[in-house]
């Protein structure tokens, strides 16, 4: 369920490379900002490109982490308004909305969440782990990537257990994210999963076969970002259609037709 947004004005506070292809942005609250919750796990924000209005759409971005300086979300250059977003400053502000979208439920009781995540799912996984991680569990987390290259350079808590796969080998196991899944993982499982559409739909069927609960974090293009346009409408498993950007991004993923 949605909760109170607002839009403001942020200022850059950090801005590294992560990985290739891959860079890290903080940014601060603005005033504004303030009066409303902090943004939970799942929840995402829309940016609006540095060089408006071309590109004219805003873009959505899942948060990684946030707290009382601000909050901070990984990203992909793939297109002309990231490949802009890259080459912002320290110190440039951004017009943002935000937050947006549904968040991640709290794993069942005596469930121990099992998060799986694959190329830009990185972010709101990275900080479902950590706040997962301070409540005192201890999360199994498993990054999927085509290479060791693409394996991003980040701080996780100790409370944790991390799982690295590379299609080539070239760090950790090889092979699929869905190799780093043990049988004995599966008894007391409760996934979370975001990423490529076959990741997740692998991790949907494992989590089916075992007979354990398993939520999604849907990826897809979100024009407005508030549920007006129905751009980014999803089929589930009822026939009907819902919203990533209003009803997600966070689903059952039993609710989905994959």
């Amino acid at each position: 369920m949605s909760v109170e947004h607002t839009r403001g004005q942020a200022r850059i506070l950090s801005h590294r490379a992560v990985a290739d292809g891959y860079k890290e942005m903080s940014l601060s609250w603005s005033d504004a900002a303030q009066a409303i919750p902090k943004p939970r796990p799942g929840q995402f924000f829309t940016l609006l490109p540095i060089l408006y209005p071309t590109p004219i759409l805003r873009r959505p971005f899942a948060y990684s982490d946030a707290d009382k300086t601000g909050f901070s979300f990984i990203y992909e250059i793939r297109g002309p308004a990231t490949r802009d977003l890259a080459k912002a400053d320290i110190g440039d502000e951004i017009d943002w909305i935000g937050p947006l979208g549904s968040t991640f439920p709290h794993p069942p009781e005596g469930s121990r969440p099992v998060l799986v995540a694959g190329g830009i799912g990185l972010g709101p996984i990275y900080y479902w782990a950590r706040f997962l991680a301070e409540t005192g569990l201890k999360p199994l987390v498993i990054l999927g990537a085509r290479s060791k290259n693409l394996i991003p350079e980040l701080e996780w808590p100790e409370n944790l257990e991390l799982r690295i796969c590379t299609d080539d080998g070239s760090m950790g196991l090889h092979g699929t994210a869905l190799v780093g899944l043990k049988p004995s993982d599966m008894a007391s499982a409760a996934f979370y999963t975001c990423g490529p559409h076959p990741m997740m739909a692998a991790v949907h069927q494992s989590a089916l076969d075992s007979g354990r609960p398993c939520w999604v974090s849907l990826e897809e293009m979100m024009a407005c970002g508030v549920g007006a346009c129905q751009g980014c409408a999803v089929a589930v498993g009822d026939g009907t259609y819902k919203r990533v950007c209003v009803e997600g991004p966070v689903f059952n993923s039993r609710e989905v037709a994959w």
